[in-house]
């Protein structure tokens, strides 16, 4: 499923359709590009229309991230969710902030321990900008695409050179995290 620019009522839609339609799959991927923010250590996802005034409207304007990491876990084997968003928080300058409570963008969050692989993974370290980069794709999204098809690739070994992959091509400004609760049985996504 392909979306583009989604405004909120349309977000949590994709996410509940997606969650249906992965009865019975054995690997799920979600692949979010766009703005995060983080607030009270809770990750919100920023839809195209959100109007981000307070801390308080991100409960009524945004997506969590824990919604996306809940709905991708319907599935038999392998759960990815791969977020290519600014650790730095865009929307500060523009929020009536008075605590603390306002991260520079999204945390590290845990994988649930559980029956399915896990995998998540963020462009960018915390508090790091993920870049554009000069292309069509961002740095993280080119080294995905290069390497998600390449036959008898372990999924472990493919995210670490995700990171390497972006690490060099933005001259060690951008280093990608993964955090993942793998069990020990090699999984590929393409084998030959």
């Amino acid at each position: 499923t392909y979306k583009e620019d989604l405004k909120y009522r349309d977000f949590g839609r994709t996410l509940v359709d997606f969650e249906r339609q992965l009865s019975g799959s054995d690997i799920s991927l979600i692949y979010y590009a766009g703005h995060g923010i983080e607030i009270d250590k809770q990750n919100y996802l920023i839809p195209i229309d959100a109007e981000l005034r307070s801390p308080e409207d991100t409960k009524f304007e945004t997506v969590t991230l824990d919604d996306a990491i809940a709905a991708s876990l319907s599935t038999n084997k392998l759960s990815m969710v791969l977020i290519d968003a600014c650790r730095d928080n865009p929307f500060v300058a523009n929020m009536d902030v008075k605590t603390r409570s306002v991260g520079r963008g999204l945390s590290i969050v845990d994988v649930e321990k559980g029956n399915v692989n896990q995998i998540i993974s963020f462009a960018a370290s915390s508090g790091e900008v993920a870049e554009d980069g000069s292309g069509q794709n961002s740095p993280y999204a080119s080294a995905i695409i290069d390497l998600l098809d390449e036959p008898n690739l372990e999924i472990g070994k493919m995210f670490r050179l995700v990171r390497d992959r972006v690490t060099e091509a933005t001259g060690g400004k951008q280093k990608p995290v993964v955090n993942q609760d793998l069990s020990g049985e090699d999984i590929f996504l393409v084998v030959e």
